[in-house]
Order: C-alpha cells, then sequence, then structure tokens
C-alpha cells in the first residue's frame, strides 16, 4: 500500500502543476497521513504512560506467565478461556523475550490496529476503487476512533478479530486474482491462510467460511463442473481445521453453563415477528452501535447505502460480507457468538469502510458543469469530515485523561503509593472482588508472594469470598490498608465492597487515603492514635453581630487521609437496600460553648456549611457561611467527621466566638 501511495502521491503533483483541485487534494492527502501517524504516535504515548492493568487482562496474565508452552495447550480444559490459539502462543512469546512489562503484553492490539489500517487501505483501493482521498480520510476515521484507541491499547484478541476479518476478505481478493496459483493449489493455500487466521481470531471464521459459501455458489451458478471441486476440497479443508480448533480448544469452555450464562441475553432473536422480538433485536443492534454513537445518523446511513451501491456494482467482495454478517447473526442466534460490541470489533471498520465507498461514490457520479464540481468537490469531502471530527479529541488517551481510562481499574498508582509508604506492622488486605483474588496486585508484585514495600515479613491478605471472616482479619490486624480493586458498583455491580465499607466503619475509623478514578485505597484502625487524617481549621471575615454569625471558613489538608472523600457509592444494606449514610462528611457545625461535642450534631448543632468535594493532602478549601437568629452567648465552631470524629479529638481546636445582640 505504501508503495502505492507514494506512486500515487507522484503522479498527484505532476497533475497539480496547472489544477488547483490537484493542489488541494495533494495537500489533503498530506494532512491525512500526518493526522494517521499522529494518532499511532498517541498509542505510543499511552503504553509509556504505564497504565494499570484491567482485570480481565490481569487474569490473561497471569493464564499467560505462569504456564510454559507445553501447559498452554491445555488451557481451555483447565482455566475459562477462549482466546484465539495463535494469540496466546504469540503474547507468551513476547513476553519471554521482551518481559511482561504492561506496554509488552499490550502490544499484540498495536501491531494489529497498524494491520487493521493497512487491508483496510488495500480493501479500499484495489476492490472497492475509492480515491486516495477518501481512502486516507476512511482509515483516518479508524485510526481516531476511540472504540479502536481503548482496545488497541489491550491485552485482548480484539483488535486482532478487526484485523484478521479484513486479511481474510483481502485473501480472498488475492486468491480470485491468482496471487496463490491456479486450480487446487490455490484452493489449499486458500485454506491454509484462512486457518492460521481463524487460529488468530475467531470471527474470521466465520469471513473464511462466507468465502468458500459464495464461491461455491457463484462456480455452480457458472457449472463450472472443475471449479466446484476445487472450492469445495479446499472448503472442506477449512471445515476441518475449523473442527479440529472447536473441538480442541473452544469447545470446552464455549459450551458450559457459566460462559452461556454469561453471555445470556445477547444472542439475536431469529425469529423477528412479534413486537418483543422486534424490540429486543433492536435493543442489541443499538447497543452494538454505541461506539459509533456519535456520528451514528451519518456513517449508518452512509455505510448501508455504500454497501448497497457496491452490491449494485456486482462486487462479489460485498456479497461475501453480507454473507459472512448472515452466518454471525445465525451463530448469534444459535448461542454461539454474542452480539456486544467488542466482539464485534471488525463492524466498525467494516462501516467505515463502506461509508467511504458511498461518498467516493458521490464524487464519481457528477461530471459536468461549475455546479456539478463544486457539489463533486465539497458534498463528499464534508461528510468525510463529519465522520472524522466526533473523535478529534483523541489526543487525551495519550495524557491519561480521566474519561480515557477503565474505571475502577487503576490499580498501579495505589500500589506505587503502598510500596514507598507501608511501614512494617502494617498490613495490605486485597479486595476479593468478581469470584477472583486481586489479580493486578498479584501480577504487580509477584504471583508467589506475599509482601509489599520494604518491609521484613509478609504483609498482603488476599481475601476470600468469605467477608464476614474477612472483616474480622482485618480488625484484629489493629492498622491495615484497604485495597479495592475492580469493585466500582456500575461496573461490576458488587455491592459487597459496601458491604465491607459499612462494617467497617461500625468496627472502627475508615479513612480514604487514595482514589485513583474510583479505584480506592482505604486505612483502616480500631486506634484513635492510629487515624492518619489531620487538618488545620481557620475563619475568616467573622461577623457575629446582632445574632447573625457569617464568614468563611478555611481547612488545609495536613494528614495522610482524603477529608471530604468521594463516596463509592450509597451503601447498602446485607439486604440489598439503599442506605444513604453520611459516615465520614465533612461539616463545620456550630453549637454552643457548653455543649458536649459529638460527632453526629446532637445536642442542638447547627450545620454552618459542608465541604462538598473530596480535599487531597497538602491541598486547602473553604466554604463561605451565614447564619440568621442566633440568641446571644458564647458558641464553639466545630470541623467535624460524621459519625466518626470531632477533629478537636485529633488536635485540630475549634473556634470560640461570642454572638452579640
Amino acid at each position: 500500500m505504501l508503495k502505492e501511495l507514494r506512486s500515487e502521491y507522484a503522479d498527484r503533483l505532476r497533475d497539480a502543476k496547472g489544477d488547483r483541485r490537484a493542489w488541494l487534494s495533494a495537500a489533503v492527502c498530506v494532512l491525512l497521513l500526518i493526522l494517521i501517524v499522529y494518532s499511532l504516535y498517541v498509542r505510543v504515548k499511552m503504553y509509556t504512560l504505564g497504565l494499570s492493568l484491567w482485570n480481565d487482562e490481569a487474569l490473561l496474565v497471569e493464564f499467560i506467565v505462569n504456564r510454559s508452552f507445553g501447559e498452554m495447550l491445555l488451557l481451555p480444559q483447565t482455566t475459562p478461556r477462549t482466546e484465539p490459539f495463535f494469540f496466546l502462543m504469540t503474547v507468551k512469546s513476547l513476553s519471554l523475550l521482551f518481559g511482561t512489562s504492561e506496554a509488552i503484553l499490550r502490544i499484540y492490539s498495536f501491531a494489529s490496529l497498524i494491520l487493521m489500517l493497512v487491508f483496510q487501505g488495500l480493501l479500499l483501493r484495489r476492490v472497492f476503487h475509492v480515491s486516495m482521498v477518501f481512502t486516507l480520510f476512511s482509515v483516518a476515521v479508524s485510526s481516531t476512533l476511540f472504540y479502536y484507541m481503548q482496545h488497541s491499547a489491550e491485552l485482548k484478541p480484539y483488535m486482532g478479530d478487526a484485523a484478521f476479518v479484513l486479511i481474510v476478505l483481502f485473501g480472498y481478493y488475492s486468491y480470485r486474482k491468482g496471487s496463490f496459483g491456479q486450480g487446487l493449489r490455490g484452493a489449499l493455500l486458500l485454506a491454509l491462510l484462512f486457518s492460521v487466521c481463524m487460529l488468530f481470531s475467531s470471527p474470521s471464521a466465520f469471513a473464511a467460511g462466507a468465502v468458500f459459501i459464495v464461491e461455491f455458489f457463484l462456480r455452480c451458478y457458472r457449472k463450472d463442473k472443475p471449479a466446484i471441486l476445487v472450492t469445495v476440497i479446499g472448503g472442506a479443508v477449512f471445515l476441518a481445521a475449523f473442527a479440529l480448533n472447536y473441538l480442541l480448544w473452544l469447545r470446552p469452555i464455549a459450551t458450559s453453563e457459566a460462559m452461556l450464562g454469561y453471555w445470556d441475553g445477547y444472542q439475536f432473536n431469529i425469529f423477528l415477528y412479534g413486537r418483543e422480538a422486534l424490540q429486543y433485536n433492536i435493543s442489541l443492534i443499538r447497543d452494538l452501535l454505541e461506539p459509533v454513537w456519535g456520528s451514528i445518523w451519518i456513517v449508518l446511513p452512509c455505510a448501508v447505502i455504500g454497501f448497497i451501491v457496491s452490491l449494485a456494482r456486482r462486487n462479489i467482495y460485498t456479497l461475501t460480507v453480507g454473507v459472512f454478517f448472515i452466518l454471525l447473526l445465525a451463530a448469534s442466534a444459535l448461542e454461539k457468538y454474542p452480539m456486544i460490541s467488542r466482539l464485534w470489533l471488525f463492524l466498525y471498520v467494516i462501516m467505515i469502510i463502506y461509508a467511504f465507498v458511498f461518498i467516493d461514490a458521490i464524487r464519481i457520479s457528477i461530471k459536468e458543469g461549475k455546479a456539478a464540481k463544486a457539489v463533486q468537490t465539497f458534498v463528499p469531502l464534508i461528510l468525510a469530515v463529519a465522520l472524522l471530527a466526533p473523535n478529534m479529541s483523541f489526543p487525551a488517551y495519550g495524557r491519561g485523561e480521566e474519561w480515557t481510562l477503565a474505571a475502577g481499574n487503576q490499580a498501579n498508582p495505589i500500589i506505587a503509593y503502598l510500596e514507598e509508604n507501608i511501614r512494617e506492622g502494617e498490613m495490605l488486605y486485597a479486595y476479593f472482588t468478581t469470584d477472583t483474588i486481586n489479580t493486578v496486585l498479584r501480577y504487580k508484585i509477584g504471583y508467589d508472594n506475599f509482601r509489599i514495600g520494604n518491609v521484613s515479613s509478609d504483609n498482603v491478605i488476599f481475601g476470600e469470598e468469605e467477608f464476614d471472616d474477612d472483616i474480622e482479619l482485618i480488625v484484629n490486624t489493629g492498622g491495615s490498608y484497604i485495597f479495592f480493586y475492580h469493585s466500582y458498583y456500575p461496573l461490576s455491580n458488587d455491592w459487597y465492597k459496601d458491604y465491607m465499607v459499612k462494617r467497617l466503619q461500625e468496627r472502627g475509623y475508615l479513612e480514604q487515603i487514595l482514589n485513583v478514578y474510583h479505584t480506592y485505597l482505604y486505612w483502616f484502625t480500631d486506634d484513635p492514635a492510629k487515624i492518619r487524617t489531620k487538618a488545620a481549621f481557620n475563619m475568616t471575615d467573622l461577623s457575629t453581630d446582632s445574632g447573625i454569625l457569617s464568614g468563611s471558613a478555611l481547612i488545609e489538608n495536613t494528614g495522610r487521609a482524603i477529608l471530604a472523600p468521594e463516596k463509592p457509592g450509597d451503601f447498602m444494606t446485607e439486604h440489598g437496600e439503599r442506605d444513604p449514610d453520611r459516615y465520614g462528611r465533612l461539616y463545620v457545625v456550630l453549637t454552643r460553648a457548653d455543649a458536649p461535642p459529638s460527632s453526629a450534631f446532637v445536642d442542638g448543632g447547627i450545620i454552618l456549611g459542608e465541604f462538598m468535594t473530596p480535599v487531597l493532602p497538602g491541598e486547602t478549601a473553604d466554604i463561605v457561611f451565614r447564619q440568621d437568629g442566633l440568641e446571644p452567648g458564647e458558641y464553639r465552631i466545630e470541623l467535624v467527621s460524621y459519625g466518626q470524629y470531632l477533629f478537636s479529638e485529633l488536635g485540630t481546636d475549634p473556634v470560640y466566638i461570642t454572638i452579640t445582640g
């Protein structure tokens, strides 16, 4: 493709001497190439950030790192994995050659993204004959798509699925052009290529099946008996490879009750009659299109029309794509291939391809007159830019901005903090989540290790599913960090974390030390001397005349815990009911000077204000307050952590004032 690009660009420069449209086209090509290269650079920046593995990645790393090549051959029989065989072997090989850093483990997906972009360009140019400008527009849309940004930096086979489906389609094109040779030799080489693709990517098997089905019926239509026999033999060879892969690798887990239960509700309903069935399928398709929802009203119509235009041109490869999706829907209806976005990552690049098949068709459909030339130039260009625009904030991925991360799975900063700050005698409890122990912590400290930080003895407790037993274990330590990973409620639907938080608050003091995008580190102790919270408390602009109190309350976080921490979600009772507890919220409270202190605001306490946003160690915050109708007398202004303590108990003096009449 690069050779073709250089050749065409040289031709454009030669043609551009007296043609402003040619100059414009050449300039747009350069800008699009820069954008594509920049999108790859952003991905490299993502790798340098050292972003945490999320739970599924960490589980997969454990399976790969702790097994030899021979042991991995038995992987489906011993562990619940359905990743393709060659994908696992490739990642294993990379880890042996270059180590097991997050970047090395994820580089397969980056390489797959590059492969996908190359074959996307080849298909558009050679199969669909799209102009170079709109080919590069199409590749640029794919390279900047948020969903591809996310999955091209993840230890999963999904990015490879998108690449190898396109390789299958281009392999079919090459076969029909005679690149594999003639007759039986070509069909066998095609079957071999498809078998290799299938071992890298399960959905590419459906694309390969579509190729042989289309080729068979095409040969039958032409009544070419020798070619029919050759196609049948090639198809039979691939079918045998597919059967062996399924029986020896996929079947043990794909047919398990656990896996079927996990994917229940993601199967296409083939019985389209009836309102409920139709609504069900529409909801599935709507969820499937979520990654391109920012431009759905452009990309979907353009893709559908582009597909129809290509069919009208009798493009055999578009017919193959249609059969491919029919096979996928049939497999989904049979509960063999769930309809969910990450498993259909190839869908979006195919939509983008056909969208630009349509846009390029607009370009070549109008040929005469100045007005026609203007339409021919600017309408396709406007559509192309409209498809590109929704993902133009993609550089945020290279900066690691919060919205680009996996919520509740940002373990690396917390682990780094613990390695630096944990002391002798302090323990770390790693929360048991989603039927797994804390996978990313085990990856970072070593799978047979129970020690973190510069300490002389084991200090890590890996939680078990008996949460009440774990709570007793934590309480008995006298002082322990609590690490909640992959337990963010909307993500994991895990209410046991809130149950643990609630129970520990009842047994002592629970302070939030870190919150890295909903990934939490707490400190628990039942000894007031070990509390990490400290604050300086001052009042400014105080006015106490005529029964009116006004002013500002200023706090500085001088401790090691977060003041006014973000709650991990409304606490839940053991019965699964919402319990909107105010525990730990930070208030400024006014009481009579002679009233007994209380962290629950009894005995006539008046709330002057609440610090609504978290105050990190070293930061300051203030609130402005006004309270009318106070009786003359002596009062005390106190900083209170609701349900836990008054800050005067931690050494922060209250402010005493006199209200005048």
